[in-house]
């Protein structure tokens, strides 16, 4: 399976190095949505994945992304940079996104990931996110 859209591990700025982190949501009441926020650890990265478990059939979800605290990307703090998944619908189980072309991160900067949980039951939401890191 070719896990990412990059023909060569050289790019413009440095080398790609694969970091693969994990994340849970706090507990989702039936009917409610839940953020996950995720800080980029890495001064420079791109992603292109990420996989959701513990979904169910209906849950959907928003992908956000956000500028950094010192506003680096638009000049001003924390500013709303992007939309990249609009109320995604989720199948039971294990959900897996892969772009064929990447998005560009820098540090500090906020992925929130808005989940709506559809189901009955409250439930925790875990997932992994792929970086990219260009060093």
């Amino acid at each position: 399976m070719n896990r990412t859209s990059f023909t060569s591990k050289f790019v413009r700025g440095g080398k790609l190095y694969f970091r693969k982190h994990g994340f849970a949501s706090n507990e989702i009441a039936p009917g409610q949505t839940g953020n996950i926020d995720l800080i980029v650890p890495y001064n420079l990265t791109k992603i292109n994945e990420v996989e959701f478990t513990n979904c169910a059939i209906g849950d959907c979800v928003n992908f956000k992304v956000y500028d950094d605290p010192t506003g680096s990307m638009s000049g001003e703090p924390g500013l709303f940079l992007n939309q990249y998944g609009f109320d995604v619908r989720m199948p039971n189980g294990f959900y897996r996104e892969l772009s064929s072309y990447e998005a560009d991160l820098v540090k500090d900067m906020k992925i929130t990931i808005e989940y709506k949980n559809n189901s009955s039951e409250s439930k925790i939401i875990y997932g992994n996110i792929i970086y990219h890191e260009v060093k």
